[in-house]
């Protein structure tokens, strides 16, 4: 096959897709890892997770 005058394998072409989809799947989750992050804990979930930490905790 050829694309833009240079021979071009089939395996080529899916090797750049998938590098694509991986790209572009990294780049939804970063944006989504930030916009959740903009937003601050609410005081229920402070105090349950201080909670968990509590329960987790072990007495020396």
């Amino acid at each position: 096959m050829r694309i833009f005058g240079k021979h071009i394998f089939p395996r080529q072409i899916v090797l750049f897709a998938f590098g694509m989809l991986f790209l572009g799947s990294t780049t939804y989750d970063v944006h989504r890892s930030i916009k959740n992050n903009q937003t601050p804990p609410s005081k229920e979930q402070i105090q349950a997770f201080e909670d968990y930490l509590n329960s987790v905790r072990r007495p020396s």
